[in-house]
């Protein structure tokens, strides 16, 4: 099993607007990518560490799935569209957990 790891910030100048629509548009995620597994995506409620302001984890049975998500034309065009154009920073760890 691999677990894909996603943290984030928005930018500061980003709306709330901006800011739900990429929340609810993430949120459709594992219904258009069916390799998905155990997805959760959350706001960070820590105390002790608030670099990033949102997360998200998801499972992929293999790393080829998890590549082939990465990888896919419409994953392509979220990140360069929807993501990087609001997103100030982010922190992304993907590993084996048996």
């Amino acid at each position: 099993m691999i677990r894909h790891i996603v943290l984030f910030r928005f930018g500061d100048d980003v709306a709330e607007h901006q800011r739900r629509q990429l929340l609810d548009e993430l949120a459709t995620f594992p219904d258009r990518f069916p390799t998905m597994q155990g997805w959760a995506l959350g706001e960070n409620i820590s105390q002790r560490d608030d670099t990033f302001t949102h997360g998200f984890t998801v499972e992929f049975a293999t790393e080829k799935d998890l590549r082939s998500y990465l990888d896919s034309d419409e994953h392509e065009r979220f990140v360069r569209e929807s993501w990087r154009p609001i997103i100030a920073r982010r922190a992304i760890v993907s590993f084996d957990a048996p």
